[in-house]
């Protein structure tokens, strides 16, 4: 975004974001409609932060069972036969 300006250019615009930015931030800590934004604001974040809970432990969930079935993928084919039939980067993908 920045890298076909020049430095003056650059200059004034984090300078207007820098000033736009602290002017919500003393909005919202130094007044008391800021005040009750932020009352607003607080329970969805805390809903957005259980949601990517609940995410991160799906993935988690996910990599258990890819590992597992892997395992019982070992355990009947053999793990020489086995190594050849899974393909090591769908493993990793799966795992991540």
């Amino acid at each position: 975004m920045l890298t076909g300006m020049d430095e003056r250019s650059r200059v004034l615009l984090t300078s207007l974001l820098g000033a736009a930015l602290g002017g919500a931030v003393g909005y919202l800590y130094m007044t008391e409609s800021g005040q009750r934004v932020r009352e607003q604001i607080d329970p969805a974040l805390d809903a957005i932060g259980s949601e990517l809970k609940k995410a991160r432990d799906a993935g988690e969930k996910v990599k258990d069972v890819a590992r597992e079935g892997q395992q019982t993928l070992n355990s009947l084919v053999g793990a020489g036969r086995a190594r050849g039939a899974w393909d090591a980067s769908t493993y990793r993908q799966a795992a991540k």
